[in-house]
């Protein structure tokens, strides 16, 4: 498998998942309407993409024109369903150059792109223990009328946590689509500082933000 690439430059990108006894395999179930969800992340968590691997009947996946935008160590996980199991593995590839760190806030509950602003609200967060964390979706001041949904939800949620990466795919509760929210409950294993990649799709604009959460105890 290709673990290091050119910064910039698209290349179809290929790998094969092995089982135990060495044999490739070839078989995976469906969740969320797909076979293979693919993050893509640096290890500074300033880039961020979730892509979805197509599969070959010989068990070759496949990336077309996959690209890593700038210079740095990435960790990629792939998460799959196999025989009903949820299943993640975490790999780390590279792309090399001269690599640019901005700071990063130690909290930041609020994001704007494409037009729209996303609010983080929650109680607080502690450490082992169930969290509510609500996203609240707004254009130009007022709440969005819709929520569409994207790969079967109104949202999907990433975090990880800064340093080791340790990783948490979340998926959303049921809400209304016309609320302009999206909720989660979401435990984080340990204390630290966690980084949050919200996707939804307010008024069918698929939309990512980020978010930083400081757990302290």
């Amino acid at each position: 498998m290709t673990t290091r690439f050119s910064p910039g430059e698209p290349s179809d990108w290929e790998f094969h998942i092995v089982a135990p006894d060495g044999t490739i395999r070839t078989e995976f179930d469906e969740a969320h309407g797909q076979r293979g969800h693919l993050i893509v992340v640096r290890r500074d968590l300033t880039r961020f993409q979730h892509l979805h691997p197509t599969l070959e009947n010989d068990g070759t996946w496949r990336v077309e024109a996959f690209t890593l935008p700038d210079p740095g160590i990435y960790r990629a996980f792939l998460d799959l369903m196999i025989d009903g199991r949820p299943i993640t593995l975490g790999f780390d590839i590279f792309a090399a150059g001269p690599l640019e760190v901005a700071a990063r806030p130690e909290t930041a509950r609020h994001a704007t792109t494409a037009e729209y602003h996303v609010e983080l609200s929650s109680n607080e967060v502690s450490a082992g223990e169930t969290t509510e964390l609500t996203f609240e979706i707004c254009r130009s001041g007022d709440r969005v009328s819709r929520l569409d949904s994207y790969l079967g939800a109104l949202g999907h949620l990433v975090a990880l946590r800064e340093g080791d990466l340790a990783y948490l795919h979340i998926h959303p509760e049921e809400t209304s689509p016309d609320s302009g929210r999206v909720k989660f409950g979401a435990e984080f294993p340990t204390p630290g500082r966690y980084r949050l990649f919200l996707q939804s799709k307010p008024e069918g604009t698929l939309i990512t933000t980020k978010h930083d959460v400081r757990i302290d105890n």
